[in-house]
């Protein structure tokens, strides 16, 4: 396990619940549930470098955030809906589909020669 000094370790959990997407609330319930006896407002003070917390409650809050950061799923990229509404879309299919005709054509119809 890495050690960090008290300070690194304020810093660290207070990017991780950035980073996380988490709010105080959450993060203070989840800690009181794990025997932590500050309040809320300490917690608040704590991760603001305000004031200090015993080892234990810093390791209790680092808990508290790690277990609710690995409850939320991470973001991801999406995927779109080929059979979507949306115009450029469907622009876009129908480009492709005239260029699908366009090879199975053997590159395109030729104009008639009328001379």
């Amino acid at each position: 396990m890495t050690r960090y000094s008290a300070e690194e370790q304020r810093q660290r959990t207070l990017h991780a619940i950035h980073a996380g997407g988490l709010d105080l609330e959450n993060v203070w319930l989840r800690y009181f549930s794990l025997t932590g006896n500050a309040d809320e407002f300490e917690i608040d003070a704590y991760l603001n470098g305000l004031t200090i917390l015993t080892p234990q409650d810093r390791n209790l809050v680092s808990h508290a955030v790690n277990e609710l950061t690995s409850e939320t799923p991470a973001p991801t990229a999406p995927y779109t809906d080929e059979s979507s509404d949306d115009p450029i879309a469907q622009d876009a299919t129908g480009v492709l589909n005239i260029l699908d005709e366009l090879d199975e054509d053997g590159g395109g119809h030729r104009p008639s020669d009328s001379t």
